[in-house]
């Protein structure tokens, strides 16, 4: 028998590894639905930017994904276990970029960090650190899962949905504070997110983008962003190039970091 529901979207977000898991949540969540939806007259949507985003050009990939998918999600799923992903130009990573967005908006973000067994040989020692790096920063703005095997991450996410859902049934998964509160938490979080980092930041002046920082912990690439043609600015706290030369800056970063 029909009945009215409301359809929360929920984003998928890792990295490569952890395909099992990707494939298992959309899954978890049908089970979900068919345990709880007609009860509670709520339905989950699995959002995943392989099934649900499109080609275009004109923007960084990234950016793309976030217009696309991202922006109209309720809720993040987020699953790391070897991997943090490559740096965006503005994040760490992708999936870094795509939750820190749900935490920046008062929007329910669920990490999962997984502790099963690791082949050394197949390890990505940059990857791993920089993906340890990023749990602890996590930790220190909430609350973070972990799990031992697929059956143990199926278990706690079936169970653990239920109470995000409730808190977006009752239109309040996280208090809303004021604008003022959320520019200076939103400028916390980033402090905390990209202490150590080194990333890309578009700078505005008169309502254009004409130029980009590079900010972070840039001490040990000084000299070569000054060779590249960098300025350093004191009050941005950063080194300043002009916008021709993003992508240049972006590559070195990449293939320096």
């Amino acid at each position: 028998m029909a009945f009215e529901a409301k359809v929360f979207k929920v984003l998928i977000a890792s990295p490569g590894d952890v395909e099992e898991e990707r494939i298992s949540i959309p899954q978890i969540i049908s089970d979900w639905n068919n345990n709880n939806s007609e009860s509670s007259n709520v339905v989950i949507l699995p959002i995943k930017w392989e099934t649900h985003s499109a080609p275009m050009l004109g923007d960084r990939p990234q950016g793309i994904i976030n217009n696309q998918i991202v922006t109209s999600c309720d809720m993040v799923i987020g699953v790391f276990w070897t991997r943090l992903g490559s740096p965006t130009g503005s994040s760490e990573s992708g999936t870094a970029e795509e939750i820190e967005w749900f935490v920046k908006n008062g929007k329910p973000a669920m990490l999962y960090f997984s502790s099963r067994a690791i082949d050394p040989k197949k390890i990505e020692i940059d990857q791993y650190k920089a993906l340890q790096d990023f749990e602890k920063k996590m930790r220190k703005i909430g609350l973070t899962g972990s799990y031992n095997n697929l059956a143990d991450f199926r278990e706690q996410l079936l169970r653990q949905l239920s109470i995000n859902v409730k808190n977006l049934m009752d239109n309040n998964p996280i208090k809303r504070p004021s604008q003022k509160e959320i520019a200076e938490k939103a400028k916390e979080l980033n402090n905390i997110i990209k202490k150590d980092s080194i990333y890309i930041e578009d700078y505005e002046k008169d309502g254009k983008v004409k130029s980009f920082l590079v900010k972070g912990n840039t001490s040990i690439i000084k000299d070569d962003l000054r060779e590249l043609g960098g300025k350093w600015n004191k009050g941005l706290s950063g080194w300043i190039f002009p916008i021709s030369k993003k992508v240049e800056i972006a590559e070195f970063i990449k293939s320096n970091s």
